[in-house]
């Protein structure tokens, strides 16, 4: 299987889809593009990961926790220097993919249009949440539907709490 080993999203409005820069294994990169069918679909399925690693408690509301750890992962993202779009040697526009969720993370298996080997896009669970922040913010700049996103995650934005 082929690791996605970073990636770069952004929402271009004339194709109306989030790109999503990738570097491969070796030196490839690819880019895939998300759409809004796509990413309505797999959102609410990652909440729910997210949803049911939280401890349940008596102390602190489940949806205050969450958004609490949302902001925290946040404050934790590094940046680095983006995915550039050269030398790109794959265009990929997925109808479907799959999703493992795991305890400790989560892996988003993308085809790849040739028929070989499919990518896999592994997070821990601090990655998952910063890649769901930025997943978030092209919902917005999109001006997508925001229904799919809970009301604690939209509590999780600096300036919202």
């Amino acid at each position: 299987m082929v690791k996605l080993k970073k990636v770069t999203l952004q929402y271009i409005e004339i194709e109306d889809r989030i790109r999503m820069l990738a570097d491969l294994d070796g030196e490839e990169r690819a880019v895939f593009w998300l759409t809004q069918r796509l990413c309505r679909r797999l959102v609410p399925k990652l909440v729910h990961h997210l949803e049911h690693s939280a401890p349940d408690s008596h102390l602190v509301d489940k949806g205050l926790m969450l958004s609490v750890q949302q902001h925290d992962a946040g404050w934790q993202q590094k940046f680095s220097e983006p995915v550039r779009s050269t030398g790109l040697s794959r265009s990929v526009l997925p109808e479907k993919v799959d999703l493992f969720c795991p305890a400790g993370g989560a892996a988003i298996i993308f085809p790849l249009d040739d028929g070989g080997e499919p990518a896999r896009l592994q997070m821990t669970m601090l990655e998952l949440r910063q890649w769901m922040a930025v997943i978030y913010r092209q919902f917005q700049v999109a001006g997508w539907p925001m229904e799919v996103w809970p009301q604690w995650f939209a509590l999780s934005e600096p300036g919202k709490n």
